[in-house]
């Protein structure tokens, strides 16, 4: 594994150590105790994910982005040429156990809850499938992997192309659906905005990649140029960008880049790299100084969600506001305090537009300042008691960027 900086060593320990769970090979939203004991106290219990409750989605509960969690650490760890050790084993386990794990192979779910391990919250998202079909796709493409698990990986992704074939159509609003069938929010992957529209084409070129099976190569086929084009056609200048919309959709470029799927479009591909480093560029100058204008506590340990105020999902509530009910259920999600909220937003957003911006295919005059005032910023924090997932893309983010300013040299 390439040479961590010292802070980059105390995320990773605080990973492994904290947030991850060896029982499920997952990581974790964030924790609410330091006692290993009881860190993971809050998770909800298996009646109340099986009522759905406080959302079909476990937005809130400490295991709402475990997929992406994993599927991070499995891209970081493809960055960092990581050996195949039995920690990132269990972390390409856990995430192919979230697509098979309720028998309904091909639907990631969310995350898996230790207690059982096998309660899963219903209403996944495209932001899950997309970075856990890509970080398995980088973990794939390392070296060392034992052939069982490089045959449960490429299992896991064909099944996720293949539930998608079945359920993303137009009778189904090209939805991902919930995992009972029911009608799910933010699970649209196709006919959607521009920066989602290469996601459902990255997963079946991801099977195609790594099957050799001619059938997804035809899927693909279909919804590749369509794909691209609305891709291209994002507006860099909207004030709705945030960091992580904006790295699946850098993710789902770059896997077409690396890929080579299509040789006549790398023009068009390295359009869009540019155009989402671009976006990330002018979003890292604000929220590099608002981090380094923070005043609060960078440690404070996050609260148990059931003791917090819960507020309706807006998108949840009918048009008419007639019922608050989507599908049969109610979307309640419990509202962080920004003590420890706001730290958590801070770290996952600098390490999510430093990824977007060192996926480019060529770094910014200004890269290499990124990374200084990131380093020094990161240098003044104890991640021994920092609590929240944010680290993850931090330490994916620092990385690649850690990787670019190494491998060239030459660029500013």
């Amino acid at each position: 594994m390439m040479a961590l900086l010292r802070w980059q060593e105390r995320l990773f320990t605080q990973i492994r150590e904290k947030l991850y769970h060896p029982g499920t090979g997952l990581i974790y939203d964030y924790i609410t105790s330091f006692d290993p004991a009881e860190r993971f106290s809050h998770l909800p219990s298996p009646e109340e994910i099986s009522h759905s409750f406080p959302n079909p989605c476990g937005w809130s509960t400490g295991m709402e982005d475990c997929a992406i969690n994993t599927g991070l650490m499995l891209a970081w760890s493809a960055a960092a040429h990581g050996e195949n050790t039995a920690f990132t084993r269990s972390l390409a386990g856990g995430l192919i156990r979230c697509g098979n794990v309720h028998g309904k192979h091909g639907f990631i779910v969310r995350g898996i809850l230790p207690q059982d391990g096998s309660s899963c919250y219903s209403n996944s998202s495209r932001d899950q499938f997309t970075i856990a079909v890509y970080g398995l796709w980088c973990f794939l493409n390392g070296e060392r992997i034992a052939e069982d698990l490089r045959h449960a990986g490429i299992r896991f992704i064909c099944d996720t192309a293949d539930y998608c074939e079945k359920t993303v159509i137009e009778k189904n609003h090209y939805s991902l659906l919930r995992l009972d069938g029911g009608p799910a929010v933010v699970s649209g992957l196709w006919d959607c905005e521009p920066h989602e529209m290469l996601r459902l084409p990255m997963i079946y070129g991801a099977a195609w990649k790594l099957s050799g099976k001619q059938h997804y190569h035809d899927l693909l086929r279909r919804c590749m140029e369509t794909g691209l084009r609305r891709t291209l056609e994002a507006n860099p200048e909207s004030g709705a960008w945030w960091d992580m919309p904006l790295l699946q959709m850098q993710c789902s470029i770059r896997f077409f880049e690396d890929s080579n799927v299509f040789p006549e479009l790398q023009t068009e591909i390295r359009q869009g790299l540019h155009l989402a480093a671009k976006i990330a560029i002018r979003k890292l100058n604000g929220i590099l100084d608002d981090a380094e204008r923070f005043s609060g506590d960078w440690t404070v340990l996050y609260d148990n969600w059931r003791y917090l105020p819960m507020k309706l999902r807006r998108e949840t509530i009918a048009p008419d506001g007639h019922t608050a009910l989507f599908g049969g259920f109610p979307y309640l999600t419990p509202e962080f305090h920004p003590s420890y909220a706001q730290p958590n937003f801070l770290i996952r957003s600098i390490g999510n537009y430093l990824a977007v911006m060192a996926l480019d295919q060529k770094l910014p005059e200004a890269a290499g300042s990124f990374f200084t005032r990131t380093d020094r910023l990161m240098s003044g924090i104890d991640f021994e008691h920092f609590s929240g997932a944010g680290i993850v893309p931090m330490l994916y983010g620092s990385q690649l960027l850690q990787n670019r300013l190494g491998a060239d040299p030459e660029e500013p």
